[in-house]
């Protein structure tokens, strides 16, 4: 077969920091990546969110026979099909082959497992789970920072930082997780607390404590392990409702853990036990390839299913 002649899909991971664009021939090779800023169209506006996307696609797609093109993009999309189906609609204005948009939780799962059913755990920045079972799916948490994203890097960020406040105010003792951020951050003054985290990315800024909080749990500090346990919990609860909701809980399925959460291993083991306590047969799965490689796979999957 000629170069020329070859076929070949593309699948996009959106994120709010960064998107990562990835062809591949239908046998899933990745061949080629690009990377450029975000595409979540609530953190840079819809117009912006269009433009850095097509820009994408064009780059990618270009002297190449597309079939079809698959987007998980961030940005609240899971609950919200009809802002997926304005995005999918703007773009396809651009290009002749089909595309499809999705929330970035499936392209996860799917990076993950080939499993159809299961769940995927994102906890990251922000915190949601997200369950598969044939037409149906359940959606627990994913409320970004401004409702709570409980057990996420930004909900432990923003603890932490409120006993900080209340122990420089005399609220409460002195603690060593609060000398031990400082030193980290380089703070010696009250005011270099705003300087630091009172900016534009101030959500990114908050849940890089949850790092410094890992690190010192480490160093056996009952305080440190008191947070990332019940940011744990939290996220158990989100993935225990789930399973609830698509009647999971006797049956063998595949749990994904993404985000940088899972590094640690205090909060990763505490939550295996909650799930296990009511879905003894779940197989736990931390993702270790990067997420656009299930884009891919389901841009794969469309093309066999329509057979354009």
């Amino acid at each position: 077969m000629r170069l020329k002649d070859k076929k070949y899909v593309i699948g996009i991971d959106g994120g709010g920091t960064k998107t990562i664009g990835a062809i591949a021939n239908l046998e899933g090779k990745i061949l080629r990546e690009i990377e450029i800023g975000s595409t979540n169209p609530n953190k840079i506006g819809f117009e912006k969110a269009i433009l850095n996307l097509r820009k994408l696609i064009s780059r990618i797609s270009k002297n190449k026979k597309i079939k079809i093109t698959y987007l998980g993009l961030a940005g609240g999309l899971e609950r919200d099909e009809e802002k997926r189906e304005r995005i999918r609609k703007e773009l396809q204005k651009f290009f002749k082959f089909p595309i499809f948009v999705d929330g970035d939780q499936k392209i996860a799962f799917r990076a993950g497992t080939n499993e159809k059913n299961g769940i995927v755990v994102i906890a990251g920045t922000g915190a949601i789970a997200m369950g598969l079972r044939g037409e149906k799916v359940a959606i627990s948490g994913g409320w970004d920072w401004l409702i709570g994203d409980q057990g996420s890097a930004f909900w432990v960020g923003k603890k932490v930082l409120e006993e900080i406040g209340k122990a420089l105010d005399g609220r409460r003792k002195d603690f060593e997780l609060r000398k031990f951020i400082f030193k980290k951050l380089r703070i010696k003054k009250e005011v270099d607390l705003y300087n630091n985290f009172y900016c534009e990315d101030f959500v990114t800024k908050v849940a890089s404590i949850s790092k410094f909080v890992d690190q010192f749990s480490k160093k056996g500090d009952k305080f440190s392990k008191e947070i990332l346990i019940e940011a744990a919990k939290e996220v158990s609860k989100m993935t225990i409702s789930v399973i609830k909701k698509l009647n999971f809980e006797k049956e063998k399925f595949p749990v994904v853990f993404v985000g940088g959460m899972f590094k640690s291993e205090i909060f990763r083991e505490e939550i295996k036990k909650e799930i296990k306590k009511f879905a003894r047969k779940a197989n736990f799965i931390v993702l270790k390839k990067k997420p656009v490689v299930g884009a891919v796979k389901l841009a794969i999957e469309k093309y066999k299913k329509i057979g354009i």
